[in-house]
């Protein structure tokens, strides 16, 4: 097993000397694996939706729509809302970023059904799109078998139903791994444009300037002697908030509607780390309350999140020093996750908000080497994710 964990040998440089054999075809086994492993959790999700319904007093069977309807609450419904009438629905929608509903918007007006059925397949088509982009990273990194893993880990999160759903969550893991992978590789200004679009879909995209920026600085050399025009790439990743503010400012009469918005669904910042002490002292209500159960899920999932980080600096799964952008990248997503209260909620959404930590599920695939390992992740992840997604479908505003 120790065989099995030890980091690969570090290379010059990845840019030019990355981890693939000559001759193979990396991005086909990315498209061929995603598409499988999306099946595979859609069919659970079906699955788990059938049985959700069978306690039903009346003996009514659901339709599809109603199912449907069931994988689309709480903000699910705010982005169908916007996509089909616009930003001028109250003064807490422009919280909402544009991207999506924009999508959703286009596609509705080309398939059947409706916008419900345009957020499920913008959704859809960007998970399958997330999974393969991840399994790009980390086969690029780490080797195959560990893409592999690291694609089913984050299919089997808890909540990784939110990739599935429409909720943007797949849209902006896709634009932000593709954003790290293509700033990996070298082609910045690719990275700089998914940047920005990661940005148009939300905020937290404006974090992804300081990974990129440490990868660049890495690749040119920590002291250089003059900065390429390539650098300039990075300051696009704020151009889809500017694009958002510029908007808010003609249609909306404040180019800070977005942030102003939040005021609306009681958002305040914290100190780091206060926000998930705050989530320990909620929980006071009884152990299967409501109040406490969540708390527990958002600031449990943290905490697992932080130590799977930690491995990734120091243990047998460390990174090599050439990954550094990885780990800041997670680090910087947890950080700002531990320091937000949502509706007097402390760290409301932190449990689907920490998929976007790229480096855990790399680092737990790295991990999964051990069969048991794997094995332990698969089941707790998929059972979870099923009775997580049962409570969501309820309507139980415990995961939202």
């Amino acid at each position: 097993m120790t065989t099995l964990l030890t980091a690969p040998a570090p290379v010059a440089d990845p840019v030019t000397a990355p981890l693939v054999a000559p001759g193979r075809r990396p991005w086909r086994a990315a498209f061929l694996a995603s598409p499988a492993v999306w099946a595979a959790v859609t069919v659970m999700h079906l699955v788990v939706s059938a049985m959700a319904w069978l306690p039903r007093a009346d003996g009514q069977t659901p339709d599809l729509a109603t199912m449907f309807l069931g994988w689309n609450r709480w903000d699910a419904g705010h982005y169908i809302r916007i996509a089909e009438s616009g930003y001028h629905l109250g003064p807490g929608f422009p919280a909402f970023f544009p991207l999506y509903p924009l999508l959703i918007r286009i596609g509705d007006a080309v398939l059947p059904g409706g916008a419900l059925v345009s957020a499920l397949v913008v959704a859809n088509a960007a998970a399958i799109g997330a999974l393969a982009v991840l399994h790009r990273l980390a086969e690029y990194e780490f080797g195959p078998r560990v893409a592999q893993r690291a694609t089913w880990y984050l299919a089997a999160f808890p909540t990784g139903f939110f990739l599935f759903i429409g909720y943007n969550e797949s849209l902006f893991l896709l634009l932000a791994v593709g954003a790290l992978y293509a700033g990996r590789r070298g082609h910045w200004w690719l990275a700089g444009a998914l940047g920005a679009l990661s940005s148009a879909t939300r905020l937290f995209g404006l974090l992804l300037m300081v990974p990129l920026a440490i990868e660049y600085l890495r690749q040119i050399g920590w002291r250089p002697r003059r900065l390429r025009p390539d650098v300039l790439a990075l300051g696009l990743v704020p151009v889809g908030v500017l694009a958002y503010s510029v908007y808010c400012w003609v249609e909306l009469g404040n180019p800070l509607a977005f942030s102003a918005a939040q005021d609306q669904w009681g958002r305040r910042y914290t100190v780091p780390g206060e926000a998930w002490l705050i989530a320990l002292r909620q929980m006071d209500h009884g152990l299967l309350s409501k109040s406490t159960l969540g708390a527990l899920l958002d600031a449990g999932t943290i905490l697992v999140a932080v130590v799977l980080l930690i491995l990734c600096v120091a243990g047998p799964v460390k990174f090599r020093r050439d990954q550094l952008y990885l780990v800041v990248q997670g680090a910087l997503t947890l950080v700002f996750l531990m320091s937000t209260e949502v509706g007097g909620r402390s760290m409301q959404s932190s449990a689907r908000y920490a998929m976007e930590a790229v480096a855990i599920f790399l680092v737990l695939a790295r991990l999964g080497a051990n069969q048991v390992v794997d094995r332990t992740v698969l089941l707790i992840g998929a059972g979870l994710q099923a009775v997580f997604l049962a409570v969501f479908m309820a309507g139980t505003f415990l995961i939202a």
